[in-house]
């Protein structure tokens, strides 16, 4: 299955390796108790709003250890001009062709060229500006009009030959993606100014206009230097001028005394240093390392994570010196980026993976394994690991049971499997997990153990772990719960609720509990519970409680909500702005008034996101519950404008017609998603919307034959097939309408609903052996339940005076 990218901006990050660690049952990465690191005991972000950015360059004179080691970094090489020094693929007329379409790579002096289709099929000529990136792959940059950048998706990959690399390689390997194609290179999921600009660059200001439909952007430095991380230094340079000229025996031109900068982290906006110097020991009693002094704050990591996480902007620009998210909305552990269990599945960069980790909730940061401007790891192999982890207990073959160098001997291997990105790019995840190969056959999950082992199953890996950590119980992994709820299991639900609230677990699991929990049928008491996670001390918790409480009415989300309008963190306060737009009505001025500072910074966190149709869509569904019709439809249009394709924009505008009256033009738009989809999928949901519409017109030979077409493109959605089963039926078509039924139920065994269905209409159609046989499976799914055994004996006094 080809990889789609997300409505959330994705990065190109830095690719970071790291520890492994031996944790015991209790650690956070295999689901059990470990408090999340102390709120921030210190302030570690300042607000100078006169602090501008100076370039790297002008940190060089004091600092030129660490701009020495900077040049030897990733950071240095995310993105340069495309010179004879910077550019690492072989641009001597070669050609390389790829499902019979071809690349030509030339060069004109100095000047780097590829020939190549464009958009329409035409092939053209196109000047390469920059290189991107430079271990394993290098990627190039090519400029368009109105300001785009478009990345050519083939690239050079710059392993050594003996690895496979020095070579051209597209990166869809297994299928041509010809011109007009939604993931060809010249289209919108290949723009760098949205996709990878903002971490690539320092103090990157996209500038895109929504009107013109063109862009201005704009850095300070085209790279990752000094200032991405530590923030404008100019009022830094102030602070050392004048200490350089105090320590010299003269006063300063500028009064300390009155210098902000010199009263706020010598003038930087940013403090990455803790105030107190700590390392890491080890408990003699307990053999475990501990933080020698407590971590005050975690501004390290969530300064990394402005990059190194699958995010969503809060601003068109990053704000130096704030928290993460009063800038960012980091995603939480869906199914679509993550397995069950939290392993990374699709690309994550890293912090999604760490915060799940016992060594985040350690006080572990990024610099204890990482050079702070090398980006290296600070050791080779296990020699990292047990920088803090007692060699004699940890790198042995009693702990690994693997001969000694081997792979399998290797803390990383064992601990932070990697993924193969981009083809050729090795991620590790940094959930620095206990390898779980029991949990796999559960999950559906990869355990390190087979995917070194591919010539053996589960089981022989099962045995083995067994064998050498003993079958002592254990309690449920977090993603048992996840995978229950995910498979409507019976009582499932309820232990996604208690893990929404168990502060034994890390905040971004229950963060997606809360997440799942939109997606179930929960009740009032439900609410009532998950409510008091509105005050939990982490922030991504609090945002995903206040979208959980979308399931109220208007009057009670106000209620529950008011006060999170004036909550410390950005996202916080944004998210409250959109569920409580329902409510504005409502609201006292005060109130009011709240939720206008609120809703303005909910726009802008739209608005940075502009050219892509998500921004839009957003916006107008805000605008629909705030009564702004107008306002909503045009939003529709001009995400439609942006991304035809995109199913969501057309199905929502028909439903916003609709509700107005006006019939035809909500056909239009319903017909649009048909026609515009462009993949099967997508094709699929839009045939389901367009039969729904027809049906409630009352069309339903028109609607039943669009939902035959949905359920033959949309095969594995149960969901589909139930509607179309009850469809059939309704139209007194049972004979077909029962096979429907079925797979309905084989597609999703503990849905009650499905099986209901199958009771019921099987009971009006008179065949009650198959209408019993779902009645009794409803039982078991819900013991006690008295509707459940009133339905059960129902069927079987109809079935017994059938059969006399």
């Amino acid at each position: 299955m080809r990889p789609v990218f997300s409505l959330f901006l994705f990065i190109a990050p830095i690719l970071l390796t790291g520890c492994g660690e031996k944790s015991s049952e209790s650690g956070v990465a295999n689901g059990q108790g470990s408090k999340a690191p102390a709120a921030e005991s210190i302030n570690p972000w300042h607000d100078i709003p006169n602090a501008t950015f100076v370039g790297a360059e002008s940190c060089k004179a004091c600092h030129a250890a660490e701009f020495s080691d900077w040049l030897q970094s990733d950071h240095h090489k995310a993105m340069l001009p495309a010179t004879p020094e910077n550019v690492l693929g072989d641009f001597n007329d070669v050609t390389f062709t790829h499902f019979e379409h071809t690349w030509r790579f030339f060069r004109k002096g100095d000047e780097f060229w590829v020939n190549a289709e464009d958009a329409d099929g035409t092939r053209k000529d196109f000047k390469i500006d920059y290189t991107f990136g430079f271990e394993p792959l290098q990627q190039y940059l090519i400029p368009f009009p109105g300001g785009r950048y478009q990345a050519l998706q083939v690239c050079w990959d710059t392993r050594p030959v003996e690895d496979g690399g020095q070579r051209w390689y597209h990166l869809y390997q297994d299928e041509a993606i010809p011109p007009g194609d939604i993931l060809h290179w010249t289209g919108i999921h290949f723009n760098w100014n949205y996709m990878c600009a903002d971490c690539h660059s320092t103090d990157l200001h996209k500038n895109y206009d929504p009107d013109a439909r063109d862009y201005h952007t704009t850095w300070s430095e085209m790279n990752v230097s000094c200032e991405a991380c530590h923030g404008p230094a100019s009022e830094h340079l102030k602070w050392a001028a004048a200490e350089q000229v105090k320590a010299a025996g003269g006063t300063p031109e500028v009064d300390l005394s009155d210098l902000t900068a010199y009263l706020k982290n010598k003038g930087l906006v940013v403090t990455l240093k803790e105030p107190v110097e700590a390392g890491w020991a080890v408990n003699p009693e307990t053999q475990q390392p501990y933080r020698t002094a407590p971590l005050n704050s975690t501004v390290q990591v969530q300064t990394c994570a402005r990059c190194h996480s699958h995010r969503q902007l809060m601003a068109p620009a990053h704000e130096a010196g704030k928290p993460f998210l009063d800038t960012h909305v980091p995603s939480v552990l869906t199914d679509q980026l993550y397995h069950h269990d939290g392993q990374v599945d699709e690309e994550d960069y890293v912090y999604g993976s760490f915060v799940q980790s016992k060594m985040y909730h350690a006080g572990v940061r990024c610099t204890d394994c990482h050079h702070p401007h090398t980006m290296k790891p600070l050791a080779a192999g296990n020699a990292l690991c047990v920088r803090c982890h007692v060699p004699q207990n940890y790198d042995t073959i009693e702990h690994h049971h693997h001969p000694v160098g081997s792979t399998g001997a290797s803390c990383v291997e064992c601990h932070m499997p990697h993924k193969t990105y981009m083809v050729v790019d090795d991620r590790r995840d940094h959930s620095i997990r206990i390898p779980r190969p029991d949990l796999s056959k559960k999950l559906n999950a990869p355990n390190a153990c087979n995917q070194c082992h591919e010539d053996k199953d589960i089981d022989w890996a099962t045995d083995a772990f067994h064998e050498w950590w003993g079958k002592e119980p254990r309690n449920a992994h977090y993603g048992e719960i996840l995978a229950a709820a995910r498979r409507s299991e019976p009582g499932a639900l309820e232990r996604l609720v208690l893990l929404a609230g168990d502060h034994d677990r890390p905040a971004i699991v229950r963060a997606t509990a809360l997440n799942d929990l939109s997606q179930q049928p929960i009740h009032q008491g439900h609410l009532q519970a998950l409510a008091r996670q509105l005050t939990d001390a982490d922030p991504l918790v609090r945002t995903e409680a206040v979208s959980l409480m979308e399931r109220l009415t208007p009057a009670e989300r106000l209620s529950r909500l008011a006060p999170l309008l004036t909550d410390p963190v950005a996202a916080v306060r944004a998210e409250t702005a959109r569920v409580l737009a329902a409510a504005a009505t409502l609201m006292t001025p005060e109130q009011r008034q709240q939720f206008d500072k609120a809703a303005a910074e909910f726009e802008q966190k739209q608005r940075a996101i502009l050219d892509r149709a998500a921004g839009y869509l957003r916006l107008a569904l805000f605008y629909q519950d705030l009564g702004r019709l107008t306002d909503a439809e045009a939003a529709y249009r001009q995400a439609a404008e942006i991304e035809p394709d995109h199913v969501p924009i057309w199905v929502n505008l028909g439903e916003l017609l609709f509700q107005q009256g006006r019939q035809a033009e909500a056909e239009t738009a319903f017909r649009g998603a048909v026609s515009n989809a462009s993949m099967e999928e997508n094709r699929g949901v839009a045939h389901d919307a367009l039969a729904r519409f027809l049906i409630r017109l009352k069309r339903y030979d028109e609607g039943v034959a669009e939902l035959q077409e949905a359920a033959r493109l949309l095969p594995e959605n149960a969901q589909v097939q139930y509607f179309l089963g009850v469809a059939l039926n309704s139209l007194g078509r049972y004979d077909d309408a029962i096979g429907y039924l079925r797979k309905a139920h084989e597609l999703e065994p503990n849905q009650t609903e499905y099986l209901v269905g199958i009771a019921t209409i099987s009971r009006d159609a008179g065949n009650f052996d198959e209408a019993y046989e779902a009645a009794e499976k409803l039982v078991r799914l819900n013991p006690g339940d008295q509707q459940t055994m009133a339905l059960l004996q129902q069927i079987r006094a109809m079935r017994d005076q059938s059969a006399r």
